[in-house]
């Protein structure tokens, strides 16, 4: 079992020493992230490892595993979405150098007071998130399971609706022709 995932570390230091850190962290803890859940029940954990990137700076690997409770935009049901992520970013804290990165190279911003592993597993986290959160192929939901209206319902709502105005059809005679 991880300890805790602290918040601030200083990522120069740790890609030095070619450091880990890992840890776990309650879903209610992560803001932006809540915001997007039915609940936030559980925790994430996260395993981050620095070092020296080839062609120099420095970089960040990492794993990040929770399971996040979305719910099913088909059938507004409870939905467990289990992440098993890895990623890899760069360490950047300099404009210029982000300039030149590749662009299928991802990067990772390293404020002044270091880099927050919070954030950046809050961040990996959102990025893991469905477009559309919908329960599996081969679930009840999936295969019809929930219906929003029975094959009746349908039939009836195509009857024709009465119309307002076949009174006043009524009102015109041959006699008031101009």
């Amino acid at each position: 079992m991880f300890d805790a995932l602290p918040d601030w570390i200083d990522p120069a230091r740790l890609s030095a020493r070619a450091g880990e850190v890992a840890g776990t962290l309650p879903l209610s803890r992560l803001p932006r992230l809540s915001g997007e859940l039915l609940d936030t029940e559980g925790e994430a954990s996260a395993r981050f490892h620095f070092d020296r990137a080839p062609g120099g700076g420095d970089r960040v690997r990492g794993h990040v595993q929770a399971t996040l409770h979305l719910r099913c935009q088909r059938c507004l049901e409870r939905m467990d979405h289990p992440v098993d992520h890895d990623f890899e970013a760069r360490l950047v804290a300099d404009e210029k150098v982000l300039e030149t990165l590749p662009d299928d190279q991802d990067a990772v911003w390293v404020e002044e007071r270091g880099l927050s592993l919070h954030g950046l597993l809050e961040e990996e986290l959102l990025l893991a998130l469905p477009v559309v959160a919908l329960h599996p192929e081969g679930s009840p939901c999936a295969e019809g399971g929930h219906r929003e209206f029975a094959d009746g319902d349908i039939s009836r709502s195509r009857r024709e609706v009465d119309n307002p105005f076949a009174v006043l059809k009524g009102l015109k005679t041959d006699e008031n022709k101009p």
